[in-house]
């Protein structure tokens, strides 16, 4: 079941940074998808995100 309000503010969030010119990879977009849908938790992307670069 996704967390409606979560799903909003992941959402939120990335539209915050691509008004300021961020631009997200697709690898990017979809840790993202997986956040917003409670598939995987804040802390896991951060992990995921450390091994990306």
């Amino acid at each position: 079941m996704i967390n409606k309000e979560l799903a909003e503010n992941v959402t939120s969030a990335i539209k915050s940074c691509e008004l300021e010119g961020f631009i997200y990879t697709k690898e990017e977009q979809k840790i993202f998808a997986k956040i917003a849908s409670g598939e995987i938790s804040t802390s896991e992307a951060r992990e995921l995100f450390k091994r990306m670069f």
